[in-house]
Protein backbone atom coordinates (compact mmCIF):
# COMPACT_ATOMS: atom_id res chain seq x y z
CA UNK A 1 0.00 0.00 0.00
CA UNK A 2 2.57 2.41 0.57
CA UNK A 3 3.76 2.25 -2.82
CA UNK A 4 -0.09 2.77 -4.30
CA UNK A 5 0.12 6.70 -1.80
CA UNK A 6 3.61 7.43 -3.10
CA UNK A 7 2.52 7.16 -6.75
CA UNK A 8 -0.70 9.16 -5.79
CA UNK A 9 1.24 11.59 -4.16
CA UNK A 10 3.92 12.14 -6.55
CA UNK A 11 0.97 11.78 -9.47
CA UNK A 12 -1.05 14.72 -7.40
CA UNK A 13 2.33 16.68 -7.45
CA UNK A 14 3.33 16.20 -10.68
CA UNK A 15 -0.34 17.61 -12.23
CA UNK A 16 -0.29 20.50 -10.27
CA UNK A 17 2.85 21.53 -11.21
CA UNK A 18 1.72 21.52 -14.45
CA UNK A 19 -1.21 23.04 -13.72
CA UNK A 20 0.20 25.95 -11.99
CA UNK A 21 3.03 26.36 -14.75
CA UNK A 22 0.28 26.63 -17.30
CA UNK A 23 -1.27 29.25 -15.67
CA UNK A 24 2.30 31.34 -14.59
CA UNK A 25 3.54 31.10 -18.12
CA UNK A 26 1.31 34.22 -19.94
CA UNK A 27 2.44 36.05 -16.89
CA UNK A 28 5.89 35.11 -17.27
CA UNK A 29 5.48 35.92 -21.21
CA UNK A 30 3.67 39.88 -20.01
CA UNK A 31 6.82 40.46 -17.39
CA UNK A 32 9.26 39.39 -19.86
CA UNK A 33 7.39 42.07 -22.55
CA UNK A 34 6.91 44.85 -19.82
CA UNK A 35 10.63 44.45 -18.68
CA UNK A 36 12.00 45.08 -22.52
CA UNK A 37 9.32 47.67 -22.91
CA UNK A 38 10.72 49.69 -19.41
CA UNK A 39 14.03 49.34 -21.03
CA UNK A 40 13.48 51.13 -24.33
CA UNK A 41 11.34 53.75 -22.80
CA UNK A 42 14.41 54.33 -20.60
CA UNK A 43 16.83 54.06 -23.96
CA UNK A 44 14.06 56.90 -25.57
CA UNK A 45 14.71 59.34 -22.50
CA UNK A 46 18.68 59.18 -22.27
CA UNK A 47 18.46 59.52 -26.04
CA UNK A 48 16.01 62.76 -25.62
CA UNK A 49 17.58 64.22 -22.69
CA UNK A 50 21.24 64.43 -24.37
CA UNK A 51 19.52 65.37 -27.49
CA UNK A 52 18.38 68.20 -25.12
CA UNK A 53 21.41 68.77 -23.22
CA UNK A 54 23.11 71.44 -25.65
CA UNK A 55 19.69 73.10 -25.56
CA UNK A 56 19.72 73.76 -21.58
CA UNK A 57 22.75 75.41 -20.17
CA UNK A 58 22.41 78.17 -23.19
CA UNK A 59 21.84 80.20 -19.88
CA UNK A 60 19.68 82.83 -22.20
CA UNK A 61 16.47 81.78 -20.52
CA UNK A 62 15.27 83.57 -17.50
CA UNK A 63 13.98 81.06 -15.40
CA UNK A 64 10.42 81.29 -15.20
CA UNK A 65 10.18 81.84 -11.35
CA UNK A 66 12.46 84.15 -9.15
CA UNK A 67 13.41 81.10 -6.94
CA UNK A 68 14.49 79.01 -9.87
CA UNK A 69 17.55 80.37 -10.17
CA UNK A 70 18.14 79.79 -6.79
CA UNK A 71 17.32 76.16 -6.52
CA UNK A 72 19.63 75.53 -9.16
CA UNK A 73 22.62 77.20 -7.97
CA UNK A 74 21.47 75.79 -4.60
CA UNK A 75 21.77 71.92 -5.95
CA UNK A 76 24.92 72.76 -7.33
CA UNK A 77 26.41 74.35 -4.17
CA UNK A 78 28.37 72.19 -1.93
CA UNK A 79 28.58 74.02 1.84
CA UNK A 80 31.45 72.19 3.98
CA UNK A 81 32.41 73.02 7.10
CA UNK A 82 35.71 73.90 5.91
CA UNK A 83 33.89 76.14 3.05
CA UNK A 84 31.59 77.87 6.21
CA UNK A 85 34.94 78.69 8.04
CA UNK A 86 37.43 80.53 5.20
CA UNK A 87 33.73 82.15 3.84
CA UNK A 88 33.69 83.79 7.58
CA UNK A 89 37.15 84.37 7.97
CA UNK A 90 37.44 86.37 4.31
CA UNK A 91 34.97 88.50 5.48
CA UNK A 92 36.53 88.94 8.91
CA UNK A 93 33.51 88.18 10.79
CA UNK A 94 33.28 86.39 14.04
CA UNK A 95 30.81 83.56 14.77
CA UNK A 96 28.38 85.66 15.86
CA UNK A 97 28.32 88.65 13.73
CA UNK A 98 28.42 85.76 10.70
CA UNK A 99 25.73 84.21 12.74
CA UNK A 100 23.42 87.58 12.27
CA UNK A 101 24.73 88.27 9.07
CA UNK A 102 23.23 84.66 6.98
CA UNK A 103 20.42 84.61 9.98
CA UNK A 104 20.93 81.98 12.18
CA UNK A 105 22.08 81.65 15.45
CA UNK A 106 25.94 81.11 17.05
CA UNK A 107 25.50 77.97 18.31
CA UNK A 108 24.82 76.61 14.57
CA UNK A 109 27.86 79.02 13.20
CA UNK A 110 29.99 77.02 15.73
CA UNK A 111 28.52 73.52 14.92
CA UNK A 112 28.43 74.35 10.96
CA UNK A 113 32.30 74.72 11.02
CA UNK A 114 32.53 71.83 13.29
CA UNK A 115 30.87 69.19 11.36
CA UNK A 116 32.64 66.41 8.55
CA UNK A 117 31.08 66.45 5.14
CA UNK A 118 28.71 68.16 2.77
CA UNK A 119 26.22 70.14 5.20
CA UNK A 120 22.39 69.84 5.33
CA UNK A 121 21.15 73.26 5.55
CA UNK A 122 18.01 74.38 5.41
CA UNK A 123 16.63 76.80 1.86
CA UNK A 124 16.52 80.12 3.61
CA UNK A 125 20.17 79.47 5.07
CA UNK A 126 21.34 78.34 1.90
CA UNK A 127 20.20 81.09 0.42
CA UNK A 128 21.70 83.70 2.38
CA UNK A 129 25.16 81.87 2.49
CA UNK A 130 24.69 82.07 -1.23
CA UNK A 131 24.24 85.48 -1.41
CA UNK A 132 26.93 86.52 1.12
CA UNK A 133 29.75 84.43 -1.07
CA UNK A 134 30.56 87.43 -3.30
CA UNK A 135 30.69 89.95 -0.85
CA UNK A 136 33.39 91.41 0.43
CA UNK A 137 34.65 92.82 3.94
CA UNK A 138 33.39 96.73 3.41
CA UNK A 139 29.82 94.97 1.89
CA UNK A 140 29.32 92.48 5.32
CA UNK A 141 29.83 94.83 7.49
CA UNK A 142 27.42 97.55 6.21
CA UNK A 143 24.87 94.42 5.82
CA UNK A 144 25.80 94.22 9.46
CA UNK A 145 25.47 97.92 10.31
CA UNK A 146 22.17 97.54 8.34
CA UNK A 147 20.87 95.05 10.24
CA UNK A 148 21.86 96.74 13.83
CA UNK A 149 24.57 95.11 14.88
CA UNK A 150 26.91 98.54 15.17
CA UNK A 151 28.75 97.50 18.38
CA UNK A 152 30.79 94.90 17.29
CA UNK A 153 32.05 96.59 13.80
CA UNK A 154 34.74 98.70 15.12
CA UNK A 155 36.50 95.58 16.60
CA UNK A 156 39.11 95.56 13.28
Amino acid sequence: MPNLAQSLKAEITRISRKEIKSSIIPLHHANVALKKTVAELKKRIAALESGNKPLSPSGKAAPERPGEALTEAAGKARITARSIKSLREKLDLSQDQFAKLIGISRQNVFVMEHKQGRLKVRKATLANILSIKDIGKREAKARLAAAGDGGELDNE
